[in-house]
């Protein structure tokens, strides 16, 4: 019996999920005060409504899944772009360039992801107030109200 025995599948899906599931339990530990004590959520004329617990898990939510997103294309893009770049007769020819190419590709993943994963989700996003506590609901004539889902 040998203690070292070949993986049966690829790590990549564990790395992923052990990078998404650190990232939500630090913003749900980060933010948890504001499960507790909720968010503040305001109407279409900016006056503050009151303070929403619902909201602050919608916020939380949609903070979690931008900070899911965000790695993604860090992690997948680079290998993609440099296995096919590295097939053609310029870096073939000339092995000192990868380095140099492969910090350029991974630059640009770098310089798409942020804003790529920022825009998932409106920094003030709306929610309908009907979906949320029945003090906020009759606390304004809104139809909707604002908030800020924080970063």
């Amino acid at each position: 019996m040998s203690w070292f025995r070949k993986p049966t599948s690829s790590p990549l899906p564990l790395a992923f999920l052990s990078r998404d599931s650190a990232n939500i339990c630090n913003v749900v530990l980060m933010r948890y005060g504001e499960l507790e004590e909720g968010i503040d959520v305001l109407d279409g004329d900016g006056n503050l409504v009151g303070s929403s617990k619902i909201a602050a898990r919608h916020a939380l939510l949609e903070t979690a899944l931008t900070r899911v997103v965000l790695p993604m294309p860090i992690l997948v893009l680079p290998p993609i772009v440099m296995s096919m770049l590295e097939k053609t007769a310029l870096l073939q020819a000339r092995p000192r360039l990868l380095l140099p190419v492969q910090s350029l590709v991974c630059l640009a993943a770098f310089g798409l992801a942020l804003p790529l994963a920022i825009s998932l989700f409106p920094q003030m996003s709306e929610i309908e107030t009907s979906q949320l506590e029945p003090e906020i609901a009759r606390a304004t004539s809104s139809r909707t109200v604002v908030y800020n889902k924080g970063l």
